[in-house]
């Protein structure tokens, strides 16, 4: 069983930082440290193929948050959560690339079934993010860390992203829609 709480607090949180642009919250400058890879040994066939799945669905959030902002440009969340994904799926490429193994390419990023999802406003947009999230966090417990238990740097690292998603990247979607119906407004 693995717990779903703040465990992993080394390095710096993956918040913005008041550095960045001048606003935001968190305790990061912009920047998310995640946990470093050590080549301690090559990866497991059960191991490569859950760093290949996370990878790839970072890169579908990736694809995701982009076609929205090309739609909506400067929409937020997805304006400053499209990074943190950016630097998620390269945390799990250096992983590969650690291993000797080659880096699949973002197969979603500008895919018409990709743009074919982004809906007609920001707000549904987010509640698509919401189960999106959701589901990544479901992903991660359910699959993900499992499949790395023997490797602690690889259940890091897993968990950074998983926590990510449950309580930064989740809350920022969730509050932007309440915000938007509690005024009233369709965004």
């Amino acid at each position: 069983m693995y717990v779903t709480s703040n465990s992993v607090t080394d390095g710096h949180g993956c918040g913005r930082g008041p550095s960045r642009h001048g606003r935001g919250r968190g305790q990061g400058h912009g920047t998310c440290a995640l946990p470093t890879i050590g080549a301690s040994r090559p990866l497991t066939n059960a191991e490569h193929v859950a760093v290949v799945e996370a990878l790839d669905d970072e890169y579908r959030a990736l694809a995701f948050y982009a076609a929205v902002l090309d739609r909506f440009p400067d929409a937020m969340p997805f304006a400053h959560i499209v990074e943190a994904e950016g630097r998620h799926a390269a945390a799990l490429a250096a992983v590969l690339r650690t291993d000797g193994r080659a880096v699949p390419e973002n197969r979603h990023l500008g895919s018409p079934e990709i743009r074919a999802e982004v809906p007609a406003s920001v707000a549904c947009a987010c509640d698509i993010a919401v189960e999106a999230e959701i589901d990544n966090v479901g992903l991660y417990v359910d699959r993900l860390l499992p499949a790395v238990a023997e490797r602690p740097d690889l259940v890091a690292l897993f968990m950074r992203l998983m926590e990510a998603s449950r309580d930064r990247h989740l809350p920022a979607f969730r509050r932007w829609t309440a915000g938007q119906r509690f005024r009233g407004g369709v965004a």
